[in-house]
């Protein structure tokens, strides 16, 4: 008994020494843990794993994703008065490759600090922009240790934008309103960013599947997408509707109508001169989709419909759009009724990209209100946020992500660094730069949300974020 209870003993103290130096050397440990386990194994004792595992993280905040060479590489520390010397080391060969300095950003407002003993917990920062050279590291700080290891390659952006495609393109869409927001952020990224693959067969595809959702009489869309089948015991059930058994009134969505007519216009003017033909039989159908959405107004979402009469007006220069524009302008903001989904930004360039005339002040308002929000979002980006907004933690993935793509639109039309600049904060915030060391591409931002990765709609938002960096 008493050689058991010694037995018992050795075990525990190997444990805990192993435990030790995972804390102090992070995954410089991993060989003596592994160790540690061999030696315990070989007593002949079967070891019970009864406690939650919690993953060792390190104490540097990093990009999980990756650098750019030409881009903003920085790192983040959190701690009291620590040695401002930092190092990036070579992870093929542990040579140091890169030594920088660490600057004190942020601090508690009551803190001494000069007086080291009193001195709060500050953030800093280390900037390692300036070394360019593409491999695989890690970056070091005496008092903390190591950081995750990183890449540095000119591809870091571009592999995600094709696997964000690639999810977008491969996914099961069931409702007619998400194939249809889809495609629409796809042909805005098209169109703003010529140079970033978007594959003109999904699109056309898309269109064609669409079209096909149309009510033969009416023009109108169905809410949730109908297999072939349906669609043609719909079609035949319409020769006799007497004997129908399928109640397509209930089916139908005025506001994914509405888009329906924005879509499909978009299309025909993203696609005229590729296409001449699948682009004239997109915009018919987007005008009889238009002529049902226009007896029921009432039940139409603002913003769909405010998409649908800036796809169109910029389509065919109509009065009837353009008075449906202004109409939309006179509805007070509060009152407004907005989508799932939020069309304004895609309707907003539709109207300042029209070749035919527009109002020249709301042009201009328009410009002024993102240039506004862009300016908003730039002063609210303080150093104790990372450089993002102050109030990141407190909005949504929507909401973040949209005011990226605010910032790319502003930025794209200004032809500025500024805004361009920014938004590589956020894009470091989202893939690892974060209170959380999180890379929030892969794991969700919240409880209730769905990661980056797995969430569609989302997806076509980062698709246009990461285009401007193609």
């Amino acid at each position: 008994m008493r050689y058991k209870a010694c037995i018992s003993i050795i075990i525990i103290l190997l444990m805990v020494a192993g435990c030790g130096m995972i804390g102090m050397y992070g995954t410089a440990g991993e060989a003596s843990q592994t160790t540690a386990h061999s030696a315990i194994a070989t007593l002949g004792l079967t070891p019970v794993f009864e406690y939650e595992y919690t993953e060792q993280r390190p104490a540097i905040t990093t990009d999980r994703v990756g650098y750019i060479p030409t881009g903003k590489k920085v790192i983040y520390i959190e701690g009291t008065d620590p040695v401002r010397e930092f190092c990036i080391i070579n992870t093929s060969d542990d040579s140091v490759v890169y030594e920088g300095h660490l600057h004190r950003i942020s601090d508690d407002k009551n803190s001494d600090s000069k007086n080291a003993e009193n001195a709060s917990s500050a953030v800093y920062i280390g900037d390692f922009s300036e070394f360019t050279s593409e491999g695989s590291y890690r970056a070091f700080q005496p008092d903390v240790g190591y950081s995750y290891e990183f890449e540095i390659s000119p591809d870091n952006y571009h592999a995600m934008y094709m696997e964000a495609y690639k999810t977008v393109t491969d996914a099961e869409y069931i409702q007619t309103s998400a194939l249809i927001y889809t495609l629409g952020n796809l042909m805005l990224t098209k169109e703003i960013y010529g140079n970033a693959y978007c594959g003109d067969a999904f699109i056309k595809g898309g269109i064609e599947v669409l079209m096909a959702q149309q009510h033969p009489r009416t023009g109108a869309v169905y809410q949730d997408l109908q297999t072939p089948d349906t669609l043609a015991l719909i079609e035949e059930e319409l020769k006799s509707p007497a004997t129908a058994t399928i109640q397509t009134d209930s089916m139908i969505s005025l506001s994914a109508t509405a888009e329906l007519a924005g879509v499909l216009a978009q299309y025909y003017c993203n696609y005229i001169d590729v296409d001449q033909v699948s682009a004239q039989t997109a915009l018919r159908a987007a005008g009889k989709a238009y002529n049902y959405i226009d007896r029921f107004r009432d039940g139409v979402s603002s913003d769909s419909l405010y998409f649908a009469a800036s796809e169109l007006y910029r389509a065919t220069g109509q009065y009837r759009y353009k008075k449906s524009i202004a109409d939309y302008d006179l509805i007070p903001e509060q009152t407004r009724i907005y989508s799932n989904y939020d069309y304004t930004m895609l309707a907003d360039v539709a109207y300042l990209s029209s070749q035919y005339k527009t109002d020249y002040v709301r042009c201009e308002e328009l410009m002024g209100r993102y240039r506004e929000l862009a300016s908003d979002i730039s002063k609210s980006s303080g150093k104790q946020s990372y450089y993002v907004q102050s109030d990141i933690d407190k909005i949504g993935e929507g909401e973040l992500l949209h005011n990226m793509m605010t910032l790319g639109l502003v930025s794209y039309v200004l032809s500025g660094r500024e805004y361009a600049s920014i938004q590589s904060n956020y894009l470091h915030y989202l893939f690892g730069i974060n209170k959380d060391m999180t890379n929030y591409y892969i794991e969700p931002m919240t409880e209730d949300a769905l990661p980056l990765n797995t969430d569609i709609i989302n997806l076509t938002k980062l698709i246009f974020i990461l285009a401007s960096r193609e």
